[in-house]
C-alpha cells in the first residue's frame, strides 16, 4: 500500500498560509537573529532607538538575551518551512507553536504596559497582537483533517499483478 500525503490548501487559501507564515518567520525571525548575534545591543535599542522596549525589564543578561534569540529562531526555521511547502500538518505545527510563544508573548506585555497608557504602548500591543492574528490565519486558512491526498514527491505508484496492463 502507497503512503498518501493529506493535500495542501490551494487557491485563496495557499496564498493566505504562506503570507502569513511568511510575516511569522521575518517578524519573529528578524528579533532573533539580532538578539542571537548582538544581545546587548538589541537589549538597549529593540525596537528602535531611543524606544527600548526590552532594556524596561532590567537586568540586562546576555545568556538569556542570546537563548531567546536562538530559541525563536528555531521556531522561524520552523515557519519557514511551513511556508514553502504548505504541508497541512507542518503548517498545523508551525502556528501552533508560533500560538505557544505568542500569546503569553502578548499576555505577559499586556498586563505589564506601562501607565499611563501612551502610544508607545500602542505599538507594543499591535506588533504582539499582529503574530496572533497571523497564526490563526494561517492555521484556519490550512484546514483541518481532509481526506483528499497526494502522493509524496518523487513517489511512484507501485501496482500489483492484477493492476497491469497486459502486454501484447
Amino acid at each position: 500500500m502507497s503512503e498518501r500525503w493529506p493535500a495542501g490548501p490551494t487557491g485563496a487559501r495557499l496564498v493566505w498560509v504562506r503570507a502569513c507564515l511568511a510575516l511569522l518567520t521575518l517578524g519573529e525571525g528578524l528579533p532573533a537573529a539580532w538578539a542571537l548575534l548582538w544581545p546587548r545591543h538589541f537589549y538597549d535599542t529593540y525596537p528602535l532607538p531611543g524606544h527600548p522596549w526590552v532594556a524596561g525589564f532590567p537586568p540586562y543578561n546576555e545568556h538569556l538575551t542570546r537563548d531567546f534569540g536562538a530559541a525563536v529562531l528555531a521556531l522561524t526555521v520552523v515557519l519557514g518551512w511551513a511556508a514553502c511547502t504548505a504541508q497541512p500538518q507542518l503548517v498545523r505545527a508551525a502556528a501552533v507553536s508560533a500560538l505557544t510563544f505568542c500569546v503569553p508573548h502578548l499576555a505577559f506585555h499586556t498586563l505589564h504596559l506601562g501607565h499611563p497608557f501612551g502610544l508607545e504602548e500602542g505599538f507594543q500591543l499591535v506588533s504582539l497582537s499582529v503574530p496572533v492574528a497571523a497564526a490563526v490565519v494561517a492555521l484556519l486558512a490550512a484546514g483541518g483533517t481532509t481526506r483528499r491526498t497526494v502522493d509524496p514527491p518523487g513517489h511512484r505508484p507501485v501496482r500489483s499483478p492484477a493492476q497491469e496492463e497486459p502486454s501484447g
